[in-house]
């Protein structure tokens, strides 16, 4: 069963640290135990110390023989001077060389495993901030799981078509080279032959709030659905403090009602990204040759249903078929042992990223965006280089159909309003 996923917060100086704990959802994902240590006035810096912990991890090799594996994407944010106000919010770290784990080449992030005592270090002097101001820092963590590089099917069986310039003109091909890319797009174009993370899970309705409570208030009541159905948890309170006005009574589940803008809004402010298509079907295939038409396999789901969540859901493989009270469930649902499934039947792809058939649509760059997308800088600012949207993987009221990894049903998709059935996950490049 997904848990907690998401920050814990400490307050002082820039050298000393008093407790403040909050969360978020994801597998039982936790930090603990923050302090500051170690500033240097002179470098400007000072070191973010954390244990990291979460459930269920894994590692294998895939059909290409490379290894895979979960970790967590790990980011720092900040408020100068204590509690942020309404109008500014948690503003984006910038991380240096010389903690334990090393950050990512703009400093963004880092990719961190489980275990205790870790660092990162906070080159607070880019970032404005002077060395005996009183901060407030929190450290955010989303599980990700690393696709390594190597080949795979895409397009298995030719059912996504030539539409929107996907690569391949129509025909099932082997991806076996960063050169292959849709036409007219660069080498280097995430085309899932090079190593990426993506999230384990969809983006959770506990996740999004907890992002809405910590950006500035005008541009939270922007990225914010205010309906209460199919699912729809999130509610916003005016009278409660800043950092508390949104809270999601069913924090493990799917995050719906999801636009093209809040998904942009929410990886760049991650410092990550939107995925591309293409590595939608490298995650949800699994590398090498076989070209699997779900993410488990060959074996097309059945539409046996039981009543869970408050709701009548289909009890394998995945959330789809639209019964009585169907909405989106919690993440990772079928991986929990709330019923008895074998390992197939959890729907998990053969790297263990979970729903990548059903509960939501996912939003991601399709084959018509040529220009190389670019990570997030840590605001909700979207990057230019994210501007053609499609969606993949089918939702909790398609037909199976709609399942199939290669499935391009939706292979744009223009429309900017936000629907039932439209959820999300980021990825990043590895480096």
């Amino acid at each position: 069963m997904i848990k907690r996923l998401f920050l814990l917060c400490v307050v002082g100086l820039v050298s000393c640290v008093v407790g403040l704990v909050s969360e978020a959802e994801a597998n039982n994902i936790a930090v603990s135990n923050i302090s500051l240590q170690n500033q240097s006035v002179a470098n400007a810096t000072v070191e973010v110390k954390f244990d990291l912990t979460w459930d269920n991890t894994f590692s294998g090799t895939d059909a290409n023989s490379a290894s895979f594996y979960d970790r967590a994407w790990v980011f720092v944010k900040y408020s100068v001077g204590g509690a942020p106000a309404a109008t500014v919010g948690w503003k984006h770290a910038t991380l240096t060389s010389g903690g334990t784990v090393t950050p990512t080449s703009l400093g963004k992030g880092a990719i961190v495993n489980i275990g205790t005592n870790q660092t990162v270090k906070w080159y607070y002097g880019t970032d404005g901030v002077a060395g005996s101001a009183t901060v407030r820092v929190r450290v955010c963590a989303i599980e990700v799981v690393y696709i390594p590089t190597g080949n795979f099917i895409y397009n298995a069986g030719g059912v996504g078509g030539s539409t929107y310039n996907n690569y391949g003109g129509g025909s099932q091909s082997t991806v076996s080279a960063t050169t292959n890319v849709p036409t007219g797009a660069s080498t280097g174009w995430p085309n899932g032959y090079s190593a990426f993370y993506i999230a384990k899970y969809e983006v959770s309705q506990g996740q999004y709030s907890d992002f809405l409570n910590m950006v500035p208030d005008a541009t939270a009541s922007g990225l914010y659905s205010a309906t209460t159905s199919n699912g729809y948890t999130i509610t916003y309170t005016s009278g409660n403090a800043y950092g508390l006005r949104y809270a999601a009574s069913s924090a493990n589940r799917g995050n719906n009602f999801m636009s093209w803008s809040d998904d942009q809004a929410y990886a760049a402010w991650c410092g990550m990204r939107p995925m591309t298509e293409m590595e939608f079907e490298k995650a949800a295939r699994g590398g090498g040759t076989t070209a699997y038409t779900y993410p488990w396999g060959n074996a097309t789901p059945t539409t046996t249903s039981y009543t869970v969540d408050g709701g009548t859901h289909t009890e394998y493989y995945a959330n789809y078929n639209n019964a009585s009270g169907a909405k989106p469930i919690n993440v990772g649902h079928y991986l929990s042992g709330d019923v008895v499934r074998t390992d197939a039947e959890t729907g998990a792809s053969p790297y263990g990223v979970t729903d990548m058939g059903g509960n939501n649509w996912e939003h991601h760059i399709n084959c018509a965006s040529t220009t190389t997308p670019a990570n997030g800088d840590g605001t909700t600012t979207i990057p230019a280089s994210w501007p053609a949207a499609g969606i993949r993987g089918g939702c909790w009221h398609n037909t199976s159909d709609t399942l199939r990894v290669s499935d391009r049903y939706v292979a744009v998709w223009a429309d900017t309003s936000r629907h039932s059935d439209m959820g999300f996950r980021p990825a990043r490049t590895a480096e």
